[in-house]
């Protein structure tokens, strides 16, 4: 029998969470493809852009209607290497966040730092119901072929970054996730949109938005939008 361990209350006891969102979310590249691993997502010099309208802005906490939860996550631990892929910077990573003993805070700041705001080169912790959120996901994917990398797209990104993108690009909220590290941009090579927004939504986790070419979960509220 595989050994799985459920995380249901012990993230809380490790992290204390954010619970206010400010930022913006995860960048989509033209048609689909990332023709070039280096290539960024956005391009000031010739004022392109290859951002998708966010997710929904969300409501200011402090009147109550976001409420952060801790999801019954359950990981495979005789299958716990999260492999991902950075298509902004071309940075791989393998991480075992979770160990029969617990939650690896080092492997957690080691994520932390993979899925900082690249284009500023900060880091902040980011939500680990996510982190582990997506190591179960790819567990899923994997019983059904999925051998790849996850392409990463956006974790965290600073209130600068998300002022630029509000100046230069059009559909960037006011209100995301983003900004606190509560949300995740990502694709599974090889596996649909559609696939992969059943996975998510399975994990229980937020939010979950499809566009064409990646998916956002967060830890915010339940709710889907986009083609999720």
């Amino acid at each position: 029998m595989q050994r799985r361990v459920f995380l249901n209350g012990l993230i809380a006891g490790v992290f204390a969470v954010p619970a206010t969102a400010h930022a913006l979310a995860g960048a989509v590249e033209q048609n689909g493809l990332f023709s070039s691993a280096k290539r960024p997502l956005i391009d000031l010099e010739n004022g392109t852009s290859l951002f998708d309208p966010f997710e929904p802005d969300e409501p200011d906490p402090n009147l109550g209607d976001v409420v952060t939860r801790v999801p019954n996550v359950s990981v495979d631990l005789n299958e716990n290497e999260l492999a991902l892929w950075n298509a902004n910077t071309d940075e791989h990573i393998r991480l075992r966040p979770i160990t029969s003993t617990g939650i690896d805070q080092q492997e957690l700041a080691r994520a932390n730092r993979f899925m900082r705001d690249w284009r500023r080169n900060e880091v902040k912790t980011v939500d680990p119901t996510l982190i582990l959120g997506l190591l179960e996901l790819q567990q899923r994917a994997r019983r059904n072929g999925f051998r790849d990398e996850i392409r990463f797209l956006s974790g965290y990104r600073s209130p600068q970054t998300n002022e630029m993108l509000r100046r230069t690009t059009r559909g960037v909220a006011k209100y995301s996730m983003h900004l606190d590290a509560r949300a995740i941009d990502f694709s599974l090579p090889g596996v649909s949109i559609r696939d992969t927004i059943k996975m998510a939504k399975d994990l229980g986790l937020g939010g979950v938005g499809g566009y064409p070419s990646f998916v956002h979960i967060d830890s915010g509220r339940r709710r889907y939008w986009g083609t999720a």
